[in-house]
């Protein structure tokens, strides 16, 4: 859309829907279609305001009344009201000292104004930037738009902030950036030819797709006749181009050091020139201010094209020297030596080792990998940036591990490489290698843990591992204790002795100063699945606590997740997803793998209701590439099964249970760890009506060969699945005693659920409401949104009401505007007034106190001041 008089292009480009959209809403209301309100809303320079002009154009153009104002960050009560309303002779009166019945009050007078007006010509409220209009106002637009009935009255709002209110009546119009082909629609059309979809994507993510900023970047280009199809750095620099000599240097100096006192040094001109030069560039918008911080860096690196490369290296030495010399931070240094083609004196490489050892580990690993570029076969160099990079870029770093390991002939080194690449990367590539009879025993002992601990998680080595794993003779080093440790899962999954693998677990862990992730991790499993969760999480608070504190994001990222399981075999949901929802935004930050995360997340979405964030979450995850992962593929399968199931696929989620039993059948261990998914395999299969035989008598070998309390209780459980009768109840019973005792409330919630299930299905109402409602409870202390919904659905079902053990677990299944509701009306407030009182209607106020009551199971106010009252 282009501006014929002035031929530039205007904000409306690409908002031909949003212009349709409010006009219709304003025409309707116009022709008596009744009250209309438009909220139009989108980042500054989006078009919000050009929309509204053209708007109120149209409406003017059609006799309605039209009164417009602009929010301009008034705090005076009604400030911007007041300038609305007084176009059309409405007086708005001063709010000083006045009460909330009062405001109300003034609030009613002010729409009657306005609906008085409309009986005479329909009416339109214009309102821009309403984000930066008083509350009042704000909360008096909010007022009149939940009255808009026949009356012929529209309002046209904007908005970029968050608001204090909802204006849920409104229709949203939202001003999303311009598409890439809008892009290049408009491209065309200011530049007058075609562009490929490189110079389109430049100025895409130069201008985000905002109408105002990809407007000034194209008039930049059409008048520096820059139309020849590069990159928006060119732009920049072209634009540079066309300054002053003295002015180019000063952007260049100034890009370089980003330090005004400075830029005079290196520019070569006066402190006074220097910073009125700074001051012209920035009014010009040469510097790239304002940007997002990628793109303002991409923008500044154009600045210097003006420069030919021998004048950039010569001006970030210089840099370098006078920022060394005025007492910067070594790391400011360090910046600019990184750019160098040469580090050739002692000083430069002395600058770049101690600012690796100051800075964060991105910054140690940008300035390692300089001198790593410098001197390839440096060893101990390699070595230290890949314990950089192995933090937050495990992949980068088992590159430079392996290189480090092809340039060394000591065995010891060679052995220590291949240990930290088998960590970093979890693979084993370089272990057999390692091996030699000149290695230490500690060292030798060492390779054994690594080896051990990564045959573990591979459904081809597993097996043969557990035969083979074998305590260390003494138990005084760390890599014995490291062994030991993974021998102590190894006995777990083996489906040895209970008290020995517990014992080698907490013998791995007797050095309180050790911090090995993977052996403390696997000990930690051990006890959590021999039931000494107190101990597991005694170990790993200390774990994610250290590792949080040294950098280590991947160890801390594998932490979080053991932390979360155990989390979750007690039933806290609500800390078991803080974990894992870390995990996750770490490993994202970081741009590593780590599926476990992924899936354990997607899993508790599951349980806690948020079902689309579970699809999103495996989808991310390739099933071929976890094949090879026994836990890992197991839980995927188990996960992807609930979900199924969760979306009433009940066939496909036995499908998935079937082939989550072939992944653990194929393992040939007896491993007590996966009793929760055999519980699983079972309660699915039963539903969907297949034969669970096979699974079940898994169950109970497990059961039996690790009888913990826990053990017990799944061996109960899945019994009483497959049983009917009383023998069920029984069964079901003495299984949610169990999971009482351990205690594991999401597991006794889910055989609450089943005795309340398999009660009714006898008859007995009675006893079916009380399993229920101990289930709901259960649920919600859980924080299983899912479990609960479902029991208290079957609970109201048999005429059973809620009878909330606390304030606490009540109000967790009312929303905010319900909570405000109910406590409003418990202190013995009408109706009316509750409406008056949060600006809602009437209906409003009643629908959320009937929903209310039927979540916590009550018919009365008397009933429901009990419930806050207990």
């Amino acid at each position: 859309m282009v501006d014929n008089q002035s031929g530039t292009v205007t904000e409306l480009f690409g908002r031909e829907s949003a212009l349709t959209t409010v006009a219709h809403h304003t025409t309707a209301a116009r022709r008596g279609a009744g009250g209309q309100a438009v909220l139009v809303r989108g980042a500054r320079g989006s078009g919000k305001s050009a929309v509204l002009r053209r708007a109120a154009a149209t409406e003017s153009r059609a006799g309605t009344t039209l009164v417009s104002a602009v929010g301009r960050g008034e705090r005076l009560p009604l400030a911007v009201a007041r300038r609305l309303l007084v176009q059309a002779g409405v007086i708005v009166p001063e709010l000083d000292g006045l009460a909330a019945a009062d405001l109300y009050r003034v609030y009613r007078g002010m729409w009657r104004d306005v609906v008085t007006l409309a009986e005479r010509t329909p009416v339109c409220l214009m309102l821009d930037d309403l984000d930066a209009c008083d509350d009042a106002t704000v909360r008096w637009i909010d007022f009149v738009v939940r009255r808009l009935g026949d009356e012929p009255i529209s309002l046209v709002l904007s908005h970029f902030a968050p608001l204090p209110v909802e204006l849920a009546r409104a229709h949203v119009v939202e001003l999303e950036p311009l598409t890439t082909p809008q892009v290049a629609d408009m491209i065309l059309t200011t530049l007058d030819f075609p562009p490929d979809a490189i110079f389109t994507s430049m100025c895409l993510r130069l201008s985000g797709g905002i109408p105002r900023h990809l407007t000034t970047v194209l008039a930049d280009i059409r008048a520096a006749r820059a139309l020849r199809q590069e990159s928006v750095e060119l732009v920049a620099a072209r634009r540079l181009r066309d300054q002053p000599a003295h002015l180019r240097a000063i952007a260049a100096a100034l890009v370089v050091v980003d330090s005004e006192e400075l830029v005079g040094p290196l520019a070569g001109v006066s402190a006074r020139v220097a910073e009125t030069g700074i001051s012209a560039l920035r009014n010009q918008h040469l510097l790239g201010d304002g940007l997002p911080d990628h793109v303002r860096e991409w923008y500044r690196a154009g600045v210097l094209e003006v420069l030919d490369p021998a004048e950039v290296t010569d001006l970030r030495h210089r840099a370098a020297i006078a920022l060394d010399e005025s007492g910067h931070d070594v790391r400011a240094v360090a910046d600019q030596l990184v750019h160098l083609p040469a580090v050739d004196t002692p000083w430069m490489s002395q600058i770049l080792h101690e600012a690796a050892t100051t800075g964060p580990a991105q910054d140690a690993a940008r300035y390692l990998r300089r001198l790593v570029e410098l001197h390839p076969d440096d060893v101990e160099l390699r070595v230290q940036l890949a314990t950089e990079l192995s933090r937050h870029d495990p992949g980068e770093a088992c590159e430079h591990l392996a290189a480090a390991f092809h340039r060394t002939t000591d065995p010891d080194l060679r052995a220590a490489l291949a240990v930290k690449h088998a960590l970093t990367g979890r693979t084993r590539t370089f272990l057999r290698l390692a091996k030699d009879p000149a290695l230490s025993e500690d060292l030798a002992t060492l390779l054994d843990a690594v080896q051990l601990s990564i045959d573990l998680d591979d459904v081809h080595a597993v097996s043969g591992a557990v035969a083979k794993a074998v305590p260390p003779k003494a138990r005084d080093t760390t890599a014995q204790r490291c062994l030991l440790g993974v021998v102590a899962e190894a006995t777990m999954r083996g489906g040895g002795s209970i008290d020995t693998a517990v014992g080698y677990a907490r013998a791995a862990l007797a050095d309180p100063d050790a911090l090995t992730d993977w052996s403390m991790l696997s000990a930690a499993s051990v006890l959590r699945v021999a039931g000494h969760t107190g101990e597991a999480l005694a170990v790993l608070d200390r774990a994610v606590d250290a590792f949080s504190h040294n950098g280590d994001s991947l160890a801390h990222s594998r932490s979080l997740v053991q932390r979360a399981l155990v989390h979750m075999s007690l039933g806290d949901l609500v800390k078991a997803t803080k974990d894992a929802t870390a995990a996750v935004q770490a490993m994202r930050e970081g741009g590593w793998q780590l599926p476990r995360a992924v899936i354990l997340l997607a899993w508790l979405s599951v349980q806690t209701g948020n079902t689309p964030l579970a699809v999103r979450l495996l989808d991310e995850v390739d099933e071929d590439d976890i094949r090879h992962l026994t836990p890992t593929h197991r839980e995927y399968l188990r996960t992807s099964a609930w979900l199924a199931f969760q979306q009433d696929e009940v066939p496909l989620a036995a499908d998935r249970m079937t082939a989550c039993a072939t992944v653990l059948t194929a393992t040939g261990l007896s491993d007590p760890s996966t009793l929760p998914s055999w519980t699983d395999i079972v309660q699915v299969l039963t539903l969907a009506g297949r034969d669970a035989t096979a699974a079940l008598r898994e169950v109970d070998r497990l059961a039996k060969a690790w009888p913990t309390r826990e053990a017990v209780a799944f061996s109960l459980l899945a019994r009483a699945y497959t049983t009917q009768g009383t023998a069920a109840l029984d069964m079901a019973k003495a299984a949610s005693d169990g999971f009482a005792a351990v205690p594991s409330l999401l597991r006794q919630a889910r055989t609450e659920l089943l005795l309340g299930q398999r009660w009714t299905g006898a008859g007995q109402a009675r006893q079916a409401r009380a399993h229920l409602r101990t289930a709901v409870g259960l649920a919600l202390r859980a924080g299983s949104r899912t479990l609960a919904d479902s029991a208290r659905t079957m609970l109201l079902g048999v005429g059973g009401r809620m009878r909330v053990p606390s304030t606490a677990d009540g109000l967790a299944v009312l929303t905010a505007s319900e909570r405000k509701v109910v406590e409003l009306a418990a202190a013995g407030v009408t109706n009316r007034a509750i409406a008056d009182h949060l600006f809602v209607t009437l209906r409003t106020v009643e629908v959320h106190l009937t929903r209310a009551y039927r979540k916590l199971g009550i018919s009365s106010r008397a009933e429901l001041a009990d419930v806050l009252a207990s």
